[in-house]
């Protein structure tokens, strides 16, 4: 039976790329968790049929052919995938066609051939002629596969990856069983497992004159073909290559076989990574490279693969040995680290994906350089510690090379696929499930509880990667923007940042013209002075992106009819702001404690909910007693408590007192030297120094918020005088972190410059990660350096949590 001709293959109408693509995935992964399950029930049931050598053999055959087969399922399909995808006529369908049957069925000849001569290393002439057949059959059915994903007819595709694996495991067993054929009908059942395909084989569209000759000689298909065969083989290779060695070093069977059982179960990361990609594939190779919709598949991998990872990598011994044999007790030193090693295979994979999908095949040379890595480093933990040692290497190597290839990728497609990127939870799973170890029972029941609290926040709840919030994806080349781009709610992720947000729920999307979205209004309105016409909907969209970055009283006041509320809003909170400020401070100037104001700006941009006063040295409990009956409530944050206290009002903006220009318990500017220079502001209170402002702006967003908004923007601006720059970077100096101050700044001005210039710019605009975590070890090391141990002990120890929080609300918020 054959499938019907299809003369069109574009994605189901009315939806979206990215929702195709998610539905896609979510089906490929389902079927990936079915299809590991049987696996592992096939690999587990014939731990127990096979004696511990023939089992040592048919792992070994198994990764062997598994590698081929992945070199076949990623090179044929996928380049008749991409090329449906961006095929704009039958013809060119049916050439894709064409040279996908000429070039599975050639490369299963010559797979075969490499797989039998491989294969006469550790197996015997019935097993090679076995693993040959069985390849040649697997590239031979890889045809529909293409054909279908070309066509994103997932689910088809997904339902057909489960026949196969069901009908290998009944295959399998039978030909073990009833023939006694161990490992050799075990891995002919692989063959056979293929052959379902065949019945979806796909009819061609008709090509005029020479059709086959013609789809052989298309070089722009074997440049593919080969480019991405190049770029999965060594992903392939690199899955491969520890079972491969374990097999042929010289290792006692027992142990082989207990790192070649620990890797089968630490692979399924792969498998999930291998489905996320082939669903994404098709989507992704119509965008351009950098795209939000890298960022759903990442998400999609993370979810599944980071939880079972962490219950892999946790196995306590007295489940392993209830589950496998006398014989595999070597598991329970190895597991955690092969699990480590499988996730970071995976994210290879995934990360070589978004490269081939925009015709990036340079990535080979990096993966080389990652495979020659990751391969001394087995060789390297072999000579050390045997076993044991491949274990601890490869899981040090595959995380080498996942470092390497993701620098890569990040420097060519930017960080956009990284953002919103679920880490926070997983790692606590993780650190539970580590505690519960001791505890097999305990831990078994968490480890349950951990693995369907993936599965159902990946299938079912809208914290799983959802098409909605992607909706706002500009697909390259097409002139029309989804609708929901102009709805705020969460950034974008598009590289070099973007004012425009989305809204998650694109039910009763209102379109708004180019010129009404939020972004463009509110940069328009605020930033350039040029307050458009603008309708009521797309003022309340601008006026929530205007209050993230806390310019709403100066949107307010470009459009003070529609915004009358606003207006009396802000006029309120700074009339209550400027009473309080007065209050506290004169009380603390009776008192004769001085106070400087910090961070902030009494032009009234905004709703201020608390306003900062730094305190001389020694004086802040006294300062807190000078305002007593003042303040309702006194409380202090635990990372701070010796730093910064909350004095809450009845009414009005809360006082914070600081005893520093200090983040989280680490002082940056010397409050000494700040009230030396600070000047009268008209009040009781002092202001800093145009210098010393300019800093604390700067390392507020360095040391705690890892952005700078609109605000912040507006009031950097304003202090860039050649002079005032010049000062601020000696005193940057002086304080131990002038590199981090010049990086900030640098990124302020890039923002001001595309502002000025209409150019997109994301808001807040986020400063590097890097930047922050360099900052705090080059002010740690200042810290140290001038005496103050304990100081730069807490700036170290908690600087990378912190950012990875902050990170994190940022993602998420």
């Amino acid at each position: 039976m054959t499938a019907p001709r299809t003369t069109t293959m574009h994605r189901p109408a009315n939806r979206p790329d990215v929702v195709t693509a998610v539905h896609g995935a979510r089906w490929f992964t389902a079927a990936a968790l079915a299809v590991g399950a049987v696996n592992y029930g096939y690999a587990l049931l014939l731990t127990r049929l096979l004696d511990v050598g023939s089992y040592a053999r048919f792992v070994a055959g198994q990764w062997l052919l598994l590698s081929a087969a992945t070199v076949a399922t990623v090179t044929v399909p996928w380049v008749l995938a991409q090329a449906l995808a961006r095929a704009r006529s039958d013809a060119e369908r049916g050439d894709a066609g064409r040279f996908a049957v000429i070039t599975s069925i050639g490369g299963g000849l010559v797979m075969g051939g490499v797989v039998a001569a491989v294969a006469t290393r550790f197996a015997g002439p019935a097993t090679t002629l076995a693993l040959a057949l069985s390849t040649l059959l697997v590239y031979s059915t890889t045809v529909t596969a293409g054909w279908l994903q070309g066509g994103e007819r997932m689910r088809a595709l997904s339902l057909l990856h489960v026949v196969e694996v069901l009908t290998k495991m009944a295959v399998g067993v039978f030909l073990v069983v009833a023939f006694g054929l161990a490992d050799t009908g075990a891995l002919a059942a692989f063959g056979i497992g293929a052959l379902p395909f065949l019945l979806w084989w796909p009819s061609l569209p008709r090509g005029s004159g020479r059709p086959w000759r013609s789809a052989s000689a298309n070089r722009d298909l074997w440049r593919r073909a080969l480019g991405i065969a190049r770029l999965q083989g060594l992903v392939a290779l690199m899955a491969a290559v520890d079972v491969v060695l374990v097999t042929m070093l010289p290792t006692a069977p027992a142990q082989a076989a207990s790192y070649q059982a620990s890797v089968t179960l630490s692979r399924v990361p792969l498998f999930v990574a291998a489905a996320v990609s082939m669903a994404f594939f098709p989507a992704l190779s119509r965008r351009r490279a950098g795209s939000r919709l890298s960022g759903s598949a990442v998400r999609m991998y993370v979810v599944v693969s980071l939880p079972l990872t962490a219950t892999l990598a946790t196995v306590p011994g007295p489940v392993l040995s209830t589950v496998f044999p006398a014989g595999y007790s070597m598991m329970s030193s190895l597991m955690a680290f092969t699990a480590l090693t499988g996730f970071a295979i995976g994210a290879v994979n995934l990360a070589v994906t978004f490269s081939q999908a925009v015709d990036d095949y340079a990535c080979a040379r990096w993966q080389i350089a990652a495979l020659a890595g990751y391969t001394l480093a087995l060789l390297a933990g072999w000579h050390i510690d045997g076993v044991r040692g491949i274990a601890v290497g490869g899981a040090l190597g595959a995380a080498g090379a996942l470092a390497l290839l993701l620098a890569r990728l990040v420097h060519r497609q930017g960080t956009a696929f990284l953002r919103h990127t679920p880490l926070l939870e997983p790692l606590l799973l993780a650190a539970l499930l580590v505690l519960l170890r001791p505890f097999p029972l305990v831990w078994l029941i968490a480890a349950t509880a951990i693995g369907v609290r993936a599965v159902e926040r990946f299938l079912r709840r809208p914290g799983a990667p959802d098409p909605a919030e992607d909706q706002t994806e500009i697909t390259v080349g097409h002139a029309a923007v989804d609708p929901s781009a102009a709805l705020p709610e969460t950034p974008t992720d598009r590289p070099g940042g973007t004012m425009t947000h989305a809204k998650t729920d694109p039910a009763n999307v209102e379109v708004l013209p180019a010129e009404e979205r939020p972004g463009r209004l509110l940069v328009e309105a605020v930033w350039r002075g040029n307050a458009r016409p603008a309708g009521d909907a797309a003022l309340r969209h601008a006026l929530r992106l205007a209050r993230d970055n806390q310019v709403e009283g100066r949107l307010a006041r470009a459009y003070p009819r529609q915004l009358a509320d606003v207006l009396t809003e802000v006029g309120t909170a700074n009339e209550l702001f400027r009473e309080n400020l007065v209050e506290v401070t004169g009380r603390l100037y009776a008192a004769g404690i001085p106070t400087v104001l910090i961070k902030a700006d009494l032009a009234g941009d905004y709703v201020y909910g608390n306003f900062d006063l730094v305190v001389p040295d020694g004086r802040w409990e006294a300062a807190c007693d000078a305002l007593e009956g003042w303040y309702a409530d006194r409380s202090t944050y635990w990372l701070e408590r010796s730093t910064k206290v909350l004095l809450e009002p009845r009414s009005g903006p809360a006082a914070h007192l600081h005893t520093a220009v200090s983040w989280f318990g680490v002082p940056v500017l010397p409050t000494r030297r700040l009230f030396e220079r600070a000047a009268p502001a008209g009040g009781a209170w002092l202001v800093p120094r145009p210098a010393d402002e300019l800093r604390i702006w700067l390392a507020h967003g360095l040391f705690q918020n890892l952005s700078l908004d609109l605000s912040e923007l507006f009031a950097v601006r304003k202090l860039l005088a050649p002079d005032i720059v010049a000062e601020a970077r000696r005193e940057a100096v002086r304080e131990g972190w002038a590199a981090g101050a010049d990086r900030a700044l640098a990124v302020a001005v890039g923002a001001m410059r595309g502002l000025d210039e209409g150019t997109p710019v994301r808001l807040p605009v986020p400063l590097p990660v890097g930047a922050s975590l360099r900052v705090g070890a080059e002010h740690a090391l200042h810290l140290l350096r001038n005496g103050r141990a304990r100081a730069a002990a807490r700036e170290a120890a908690l600087r990378v949590p912190l950012v990875v929080a902050k990170r994190r609300r940022m993602l998420v918020s």
